[in-house]
């Protein structure tokens, strides 16, 4: 059994149950049935055990006296029909539909990367096991690597790839920029290209003895300042997490220079306007406590960037891709250049002088 479906109630009162579908699932590992109530337009949901399916079914039944119930099985549909002159009639035909039945109270969750797919990377980072099961007490960083993953893939659109060239600014220790590699290369066949960029050299040299062991042959990593970078990568993509304060405004301003069609940029560590926020205007109030201000320059620092990459022809949205309980610089700025150019610099520089502040990214642009 599929489905049994209760329509067309007699009592049409005005909290009656209009309709109510009747499916199996499973509850902790325990056959069991749910039903779902359309009440005034709303759904309400209720589990019922199977030692309890037939009282439930009879009691619904009594309740509202429905004048069609169909049950749906893998290779049928009977429908049982009450006619005006209460003349029950019942029709069977085949299931030309061919529905599939899953019994899983919870849904199979929609992961880029599942558990039992040979990630050597997350093996090295403690997520996997030897046998890629996820340890247990590691499933939130499974789940923010996949959210992560999953905000870059959809911020990408449907345009399909055979090659992809990825830079990374303050690339650190380079977990995401593995398993991004990984993703590209091995899952979807793409032939990806990623250099990554950080000024400490022993980072450098670490993040490339390991993509030495991956034999991961088209990602290098190479010591350098977002700051002093001047060479034209020939890029489709900028990623940069968590580079602290300017160093995002240099990529994004690199970005934009070379017109590289994607940035996937989380910012961390806006201090920048924060030292600078003037407390002289009808909006100080917003600016009196230390808490309040740093998290209203963060706001500021980041809603200037977005304008700038839309004034400079890119689509841009802002999307939280992990939970504040991982860390609160949990906001992901998505932009895909399409040319279409819009103009904000009025805005930007009034908003500037009323709070007296002098943004990196401005400078850069000649804003």
């Amino acid at each position: 059994m599929i489905k049994i479906i209760f329509t067309a109630p007699v009592n049409g009162a005005r909290q009656c149950v209009s309709k109510a579908v009747i499916k199996p699932i499973l509850l902790k590992k325990n056959k069991a049935w749910q039903c779902e109530k359309i009440i005034e337009n709303s759904a309400f949901h209720e589990n019922i055990s199977e030692s309890d399916l037939r009282s439930f079914l009879e009691r619904l039944f009594d309740e509202s006296r429905y004048k069609q119930i169909n049950i749906i099985t893998i290779d049928h549909v009977i429908a049982y029909r009450m006619s005006k002159k209460l003349k029950l009639s019942m029709t069977k035909s085949a299931n030309s539909a061919v529905l599939k039945s899953s019994l899983s109270h919870d849904k199979e969750k929609d992961y880029l990367l599942k558990e039992g797919m040979p990630v050597l990377p997350l093996v090295d980072l403690g997520i996997f096991t030897d046998d890629f099961h996820i340890i247990k007490a590691k499933y939130y960083k499974f789940k923010q690597i996949n959210s992560f993953l999953k905000n870059i893939i959809s911020g990408m659109g449907q345009e399909i790839y055979d090659t992809l060239r990825i830079v990374e600014f303050g690339c650190g220790k380079s977990y995401l920029t593995f398993i991004l590699y990984h993703y590209f290369k091995y899952i979807k066949n793409i032939n990806v290209t990623i250099t990554g960029y950080d000024k400490d050299r022993y980072v450098v040299d670490l993040c490339n003895n390991v993509a030495r062991k991956y034999q991961y042959e088209n990602l290098k990593f190479m010591e350098g300042d977002v700051s002093q970078i001047t060479r034209q990568e020939n890029a489709d993509m900028i990623v940069t997490l968590h580079a602290c304060d300017t160093a995002t405004d240099y990529a994004l301003h690199y970005a934009i220079k070379n017109r590289i069609k994607y940035i996937f940029c989380v910012p961390c560590c806006q201090q920048e306007i924060n030292a600078q926020i003037k407390r002289t205007n009808e909006y100080s109030l917003l600016l009196r406590y230390g808490l309040y201000k740093e998290r209203f320059s963060a706001l500021l620092t980041d809603c200037i960037r977005c304008e700038v990459l839309n004034d400079n022809g890119y689509y841009v949205d802002a999307v939280e891709f992990i939970g504040e309980e991982n860390t609160p610089k949990n906001v992901m700025i998505r932009a895909r250049f399409t040319g279409h150019k819009k103009n904000h610099s009025d805005e930007i520089k009034k908003l500037s002088l009323q709070f007296g502040i002098e943004h990196t990214l401005l400078k850069l642009m000649n804003v």
